[in-house]
């Protein structure tokens, strides 16, 4: 079963259930701290580093239905339930991840219970403030969790 860890799981949580939740949820996530995965970034086990201007980074990808998805997770905790092995990642508040990977899909908590697609699409309306204007248009009756999977 879901337990959420912080906020944003809990408004991710709560949006699939209540429609009307769905807005608090966008406006959290671009705030939170997300963690994406990054293999090859040198790293000591148990210990954070900042990342260096302009340094390159390998963010991993998984291929789904023919694009490519940067898995992201929005705890730590999530990440053990996708990967087995200790990884590398780089936690940042979303916006400042999307603004780093533009054009980029991200998939939140892949193989977990709570888990949401982001498309390329979604993320740019969400980062230019539009999606509030599409989930305001939308009838309630498609404001669904249908909805929040697939804005």
């Amino acid at each position: 079963m879901f337990e959420p860890r912080n906020d944003l799981e809990a408004l991710m949580q709560a949006a699939v259930k209540d429609p009307q939740r769905i807005p608090a949820f966008y406006k959290t996530l671009l705030d939170a701290e997300i963690y994406i995965l990054t293999p090859e970034a040198p790293m000591t086990p148990g210990q954070r580093r900042s990342v260096k201007y302009m340094e390159a980074l390998n963010i991993a990808t998984v291929e789904f239905q023919g694009l490519r998805w940067h898995p992201a997770f929005t705890s730590k905790e999530r990440i053990s339930d996708y990967v087995k092995e200790p990884e590398v990642c780089f936690g940042a508040a979303a916006k400042n991840i999307f603004e780093m990977l533009p054009g980029s899909n991200f998939w939140l908590n892949p193989l977990s219970e709570c888990q949401k697609p982001l498309p390329a699409s979604e993320v740019s309306l969400l980062m230019s403030g539009k999606i509030f204007d599409v989930i305001k248009a939308a009838p309630a009756e498609t404001r669904s969790a249908k909805r929040l999977k697939r804005l």
